[in-house]
């Protein structure tokens, strides 16, 4: 089945045309910060249309921002693109004249990775998107948890507390995981030990070149990261997880050592181990989940 994968982004969206996993048509759309919820669906509807042309498309997926409600289509919340009770899927379905489903934009990538990418062949497969913040999603032979905005809010994986009373995080609560294992706060504890400003590339190449305190910064991104998946595993006991965005080009320089404390600590490791991966579809696993949609 050919569909349409749109993957919604606080400053830009990827729409792909997609058959068994492969994008055949793409294209990109800004989501201005000044434009209200009618201009971003316009524009996105109009991408489409031209992307649409020449291909029997049977469906559309919709990755969002946010808490969404697979039930009515709406995205409930969003604090990236500010929205409130926008029914997204049927006004893009309705414009597209398309059937529609929508999921978190994290699962949707989830889902992407465990179909087509790096957790293809385990049946539960629990994904980690680590940028400017941390996106989760869990998928469970082929399909991310949804039904309600209570399963649907399940994976927000970068808001499980793990320093209590720690870094204050963008969502208001202290010591979340996205203060710690984001790229931003890779950047911003680099910036605190060495007096530089850097990126979370600019770390990760430090540490490549030598430089000791890029490799403290990296140990304890390791060491959190490590800790939060022994946590997700003995919870939702993954075959494997996946790590995607930015920092997964970096992966040979964590992964070992994430792996080792999985193995060490996830409880029953011997029996039942749990292994991360980098992920392999990168910036299209969000399209590509969200055109698996079913």
């Amino acid at each position: 089945m050919i569909s349409l994968g749109i993957d919604l982004g606080g400053t830009s969206a990827k729409l792909g045309v997609v058959e068994d996993g492969v994008i055949l048509a793409a294209a990109t759309v800004a989501t201005r910060a000044d434009s209200d919820y009618e201009g971003i669906v316009h524009d996105l509807t109009e991408a489409a249309k031209g992307l649409l042309a020449g291909y029997r498309v049977r469906k559309a997926g919709i990755g969002s921002p946010g808490l969404i409600d697979s039930v009515t289509g709406k995205v409930c919340y969003s604090n990236n693109i500010k929205w409130s009770d926008a029914p997204l899927r049927d006004d893009i379905g309705r414009e597209l004249g398309l059937p529609a489903l929508i999921a978190n934009d994290a699962k949707c990538a989830a889902l992407g990775e465990a179909l087509y990418g790096a957790g293809k062949g385990f049946r539960r497969v629990a994904m980690l998107t680590i940028g400017t913040g941390v996106g989760g999603g869990f998928v469970c032979d082929g399909r991310p948890e949804s039904g309600s905005p209570y399963a649907d809010a399940a994976g927000i994986f970068g808001h499980m507390t793990l320093y209590p009373g720690g870094r204050v995080c963008n969502c208001g609560r202290k010591g979340c995981l996205e203060s710690y294992c984001s790229a931003t706060a890779i950047a911003a504890r680099a910036r605190y030990l060495t007096g530089k400003k850097m990126t979370a590339k600019d770390v990760f190449d430090a540490a490549r070149a030598g430089d000791a305190k890029a490799q403290t910064v990296i140990d304890e991104f390791s060491r959190d990261l490590g800790t939060a998946l022994v946590s997700l595993a003995n919870i939702l006991r993954p075959e494997c997880f996946v790590i995607g965005g930015g920092v997964s080009a970096s992966a040979d320089l964590f992964l070992p050592a994430v792996n080792e404390t999985l193995r060490r600590e996830v409880y029953g490791s011997s029996h039942a181990p749990v292994k991360a991966y980098a992920a392999k579809l990168g910036n299209a696993a969000g399209v590509i989940g969200a055109a698996s949609l079913r």
